[in-house]
């Protein structure tokens, strides 16, 4: 615990997740992977042990995305979660017309 303790204050949130993980600790890997916003390890994770937070992550990945302005890989984060209206915000924003249309 304290290993992954002072990976967390030292802003390595991920390598804590991963030590927090090999631990069978599974609430305070996700809690470090979404703080690190490793969202491809956390959703990794909550489809093996907390499926029904799976749309969540998928929703806050694409909301991250779009921060960095990412937006066309935040569209298919959106659709993962079922948020069709931000998935398709994040396409016309990303100019991406096809794309808005077929959704």
């Amino acid at each position: 615990h304290k290993l992954a303790a002072k990976l967390q204050t030292s802003s390595m949130q991920d390598k804590a997740g991963e030590l927090f993980e090999r631990m069978g600790l599974v609430q305070q890997a996700m809690e470090a992977y979404e703080k690190g916003r490793a969202y491809r390890k956390a959703v990794e994770l909550a489809k093996i042990h907390r499926p029904t937070q799976v749309v969540q992550l998928e929703e806050q990945w694409g909301d991250w995305l779009v921060s960095q302005r990412q937006l066309d890989q935040a569209v298919d984060h959106f659709i993962q979660a079922g948020v069709f209206n931000k998935a398709i915000e994040s396409a016309l924003s990303a100019r991406n017309w096809n794309r808005a249309v077929n959704l």
